[in-house]
């Protein structure tokens, strides 16, 4: 699995600075995560004392906001295929799907919410088929990819 790999071990210290970035912004909330060691289909669920509230995926990137502003289009790319699985998972719990978007060099942290029980997905969300990283150690894949605008997002950085 990716997550073994030195890439995969960094990517881990950053998915935990991500959240750490959450619940300290967001006290009255946790976060449960899947197994790291396992292909789980989303990175784990957020809490409120007992009860879930929503399921999250995270990624993180090696950009900052200028550039995912002026070079992306305010846009995340994300494998459609996640979404999808993710959605599926939170629809049948009846609970909202958030992507975490965690731009490393800011330690800066997006929250969209992608999909809810009552309005489905984002209306901000273009799907094409393009060419991307296969996985964070590397590779290319072709696949369906969803382009998420995240213009209007919940934004956490420490200052």
């Amino acid at each position: 699995m990716d997550i073994l790999t030195p890439k995969g071990q960094e990517t881990v210290l950053q998915e935990q600075s991500a959240l750490a970035l959450f619940t300290e912004r967001f006290p009255d909330y946790g976060v449960v995560e899947t197994p790291k060691d396992k292909p789980a289909d989303i990175d784990g669920f957020i809490v409120r004392g007992t009860t879930l509230t929503a399921g999250f995926e995270v990624k993180c990137r090696n950009m900052t906001a200028h550039e995912l502003k002026n070079q992306f289009g305010n846009r995340w790319l994300v494998t459609a295929d996640k979404l999808e699985r993710g959605a599926n998972i939170c629809r049948g719990m009846c609970i909202p799907f958030k992507g975490f978007l965690y731009l490393v060099p800011d330690n800066m942290l997006i929250i969209k919410t992608i999909w809810t029980p009552k309005d489905g997905y984002d209306t901000g969300i273009d799907y094409m088929q393009s060419e991307t990283q296969a996985t964070v150690n590397g590779g290319t894949a072709l696949r369906i990819n969803a382009y998420i605008d995240v213009s209007g997002s919940t934004v956490i950085a420490e200052i």
